[in-house]
């Protein structure tokens, strides 16, 4: 594994999964969160943001982290292995709360960036949720049974999977 793209909805754990990852494997991982947002929560311009993501995708190695909807196809096609980390919505609930209260390490806040206020940013999180479910998973899952043939591709729906999937890897230098 040397192409990695880690994908699922907001709140599902893909950024730690991704870190994890990367330790393990040794590859440097790549939030696009990190590039998309700016200082004071700009965001970069669509032609400059996907300009960014296809330097970054020419690297030997990488391990990318995002949602599904977020990340140019590119990203999919040229992964070696591709991760859904398809965790419940109370579940992404349950992480983005745990997260907003402990923002340490966290990798997708922009500098000199504050959290919107909590009923906002409820309000958002479940409708982000709600149309994550209904339009972007089910497009994300053909794509994903699609590719099966030609990609690893992992699905992950609980934390013990999670474990699993990580206690599996072969060590750095180590191949699959």
């Amino acid at each position: 594994m040397k192409r990695i793209a880690v994908t699922g909805p907001a709140g599902a754990g893909k950024s730690r999964l991704a870190r994890d990852l990367g330790a393990a494997c040794g590859i440097e991982v790549l939030h696009l969160d990190t590039l998309f947002w700016r200082p004071g929560w700009v965001a970069t311009p669509a032609a400059e943001f996907e300009a960014m993501q296809r330097r970054e995708l020419e690297r030997d190695s990488w391990i990318v982290d995002a949602q599904f909807d977020d990340m140019i196809p590119d990203w999919l096609d040229a992964a070696d292995t591709v991760v859904f980390v398809d965790a419940s919505p109370l579940r992404c609930l349950w992480r983005a709360s745990r997260r907003r209260l402990d923002r340490d390490g966290r990798p997708d806040i922009p500098a000199g960036s504050k959290p919107a206020p909590v009923h906002r940013a409820l309000a958002k999180f479940v409708r982000l949720q709600w149309n994550y479910r209904r339009k972007v998973r089910p497009d994300l899952l053909a794509d994903l049974s699609r590719r099966q043939s030609r990609q690893r591709v992992v699905v992950l729906r609980t934390g013990e999977e999670g474990r699993r999937f990580m206690a599996q890897l072969p060590h750095r230098g180590e191949s699959f």
